[in-house]
This record gives structure tokens, sequence and C-alpha cells, in this order.
């Protein structure tokens, strides 16, 4: 039997449930890679695949089936075939012909956004202080929390003003004419599902967000809000499983791979810097903000400085500084960025800053005790 809700508890997830939603949305980005492929299959293959420019002149286009022996139809900026129009195949349109390096290029774009969340996700460390403080929250930033996954990455590059309706990639149907005349319309589909892109759709879909969706409207359809009362999903989360209360973990002195006196003078150097927080004789936390992959950087660092063993360092930091993402710490090293570009990984400026003092700090240290002897 759980202990009873109340107010003042903290809450994790199970990795767990981390672990089994990004293996999903990973095997629905697959689906949405092989619409990016069929769409750079029909850009490629396009004016008998001699098209190399990708934004090709009329004149360019029309020279190409001319030399095929097709038939022009000017009027309506068509081409067909002399033999016979039997299918699709056997007529072409400029503005169809043109469609597609925009089709694609929108598919590819959606793809590496989301490509770009999932890694973010699977890396981001789980911090629901965001649904915590408010008063309300939305049904999309709980939803990110019963599935294992941090909401905190909500306003953060990649998911800035982020929605489950959001239309980034939307375009305007691209009107063309076929060989008769017939007037035609094309357009991406990749909000088709009811309006929303396939990994959005996806995840309405899950029973989670019916559970949401009946939690806010009181089961009453004519209710619907996106909102919901943060402490009313919190209980409700908490009471069917899908949080858990944080309880700070005490860590075993014995089993200490760099020993204690080394432990206590790198907790008071990342004390010092403001990198952690809590009793030395607890598992130490990270302060609100810092990221996984900085964990991976001083682990990298203390290493580098010859101020801990080479043999399973990350391993080793485990034992010291509380870890809870299910992505390896040793891969921990390219999920963060300072820039505009979500697809350029570095580690955040302000991090590897205090964590080189910190370093250099333990580097002083050693060195004056080497002389010492």
């Amino acid at each position: 039997m759980i202990k009873e809700y109340n107010k003042e508890m903290r809450f994790i997830t199970s990795r767990e449930f981390t672990h089994s939603t990004i293996e999903e949305l990973k095997d629905e980005l697959e689906t949405v890679k092989h619409a990016v492929d069929y769409w750079f299959g029909m850009f490629k293959n396009r004016a008998f695949g001699e098209a190399k420019d990708g934004n090709l002149s009329y004149e360019e286009w029309r020279d190409i089936y001319i030399k095929n022996c097709w038939v022009e139809v000017l009027e309506f900026r068509c081409f067909y075939n002399p033999k016979g129009v039997t299918n699709s195949d056997d007529w072409a349109s400029y503005e169809l012909d043109k469609s597609y390096l925009t089709i694609w290029r929108k598919w590819y774009q959606y793809h590496e956004r989301w490509d770009f969340r999932i890694a973010k996700l699977e890396s981001e460390r789980f911090d629901i202080r965001r649904i915590e403080e408010l008063t309300d929250t939305t049904i999309n930033e709980c939803l990110l929390a019963i599935l294992g996954l941090s909401p905190s990455v909500i306003d953060k590059v990649g998911f800035e003003k982020f929605s489950f309706g959001e239309r980034l990639f939307e375009i305007k149907d691209i009107e063309y004419q076929d060989y008769e005349g017939n007037d035609l319309t094309i357009n991406t589909k990749i909000y088709a599902n009811d309006g929303f892109g396939h990994i959005e759709w996806c995840l309405r879909q899950k029973e989670e967000y019916i559970l949401l969706e009946r939690l806010a409207t009181r089961g009453q359809p004519s209710n619907f809000s996106d909102f919901i009362r943060s402490e009313k999903f919190l209980k409700w989360a908490y009471e069917y499983g899908y949080l858990i209360e944080r309880v700070f973990k005490i860590r075993n002195i014995s089993d200490s791979p760099w020993g204690e006196d080394f432990a206590l003078k790198l907790y008071q150097e990342l004390v010092n810097v403001g990198y952690i927080r809590g009793a030395f004789e607890y598992m130490w936390e990270r302060v609100d903000g810092m990221s996984e992959s900085s964990l991976h950087y001083l682990t990298n660092e203390l290493v580098n400085a010859d101020l801990v063993p080479t043999k399973h360092p990350f391993a080793s930091i485990e034992k010291y500084i509380e870890y809870n993402s299910p992505k390896p710490l040793r891969k921990q090293y390219s999920e963060n960025t300072d820039s505009d570009n979500p697809n350029e990984a570095k580690l955040r400026p302000s991090e590897s800053d205090l964590l080189d003092r910190a370093i250099t700090k333990l580097e002083l240290d050693r060195d004056n005790k080497l002389k010492e002897k």
C-alpha cells in the first residue's frame, strides 16, 4: 500500500516509463523517415531523373521533356507521353514536379525537429517543478510527465511554444493542372491525422492522453479544457503509479571507488561553485538547471586531470552524484545546446566554466600536497 498523498511530496518517474516511451517515439520516427525518403525519391526522379537543379525553371524543365519526345500542352504547363496516357506516370506538370522539393523539405524539417526532440527528451533529467509550481498546467505537460518524460524541456531549444497542435511546417495547397486542364492541388499531408503531425497524433492516441482528458473534463466532453489543476493531477498521477515519491538516498560509503577523502574534496568544490547540493552523506544532487551532459563533462575532466582512475569513471561518479536518465552517462555528451540551431550540440558555457573552476582548485590542492612531500 502506498503512502497517502500530501502537498509536500516531490516526485520522480520510473526509468521503465521513460525507456518505453522513447522506444515508441523512435519507432514512430521511422515512419516519418519513410515519408521523407518517399518524397526525396519523387524529387530526385522528376523529369526522368534529369532535373539536377532544385529550383528548375520552366524552360529547363521543358527542354528535358522535349528531348524525351513528349508532347507539350503549354496552356497548362504540362507534357504527356505521345504513346498514350494510362496512368499518372504518362503525364507531367511543371508545378507538380516543382512541388516535390518543397514537400520533401518540409517532411525533412519535421523529421529533424522530432529527431532532436526525442534525443532531448531521452537525455533530460526528469523535473516536474514546472507543474508543481503552477496552479494549473496543460495536458501536454501532464502527458509528458506520466509517460516518463520531463516537462522541463518545454520552452527550451527545439520546444519553443511547444504544443501537440503546433503546425510549424504547414504550407498552403500547391495548385496545378493536369494535361487536360483539370484543376488539382497537392500538399505535404504532414498534418493529415485530424490536423496533427504524425508524432503528435500518436501521443494523443495513447491511453494516458485519454485518461488525462477525462480527468480534465470530469468525463464531460463539453467541459473540455487544455488545463488541469496541478494538485489534482499530481495526486491522481501518484495514486495511479505514474509518479513515485522522491526519497533521498544515503550513499554507500563502503562502495566509494575514489575514496572518501577525495570525495569530500570533490563535494566541497562542487558545492562552492554551485553545481551540487545536499548533504555529503547522501547522494549529491545537481542544482536546478544543470544538464545531464555536464556530468559527462565533469567525469571526463576529472580523468583528463589525472584526479581519478581511468577505469570505469562514469560508473564511479554515479556512486556520488545522482543520475536518473535512461541514457548511459558515457553517451551524454551531445544533447545540450547554447545555439539557435537545435542540431548544433554544445555544453552550455556557464556549466563548463564553473566545473573548470572546481577542477582547477582540485588540481592546485593535489599539486601543493605533492610539493610538500
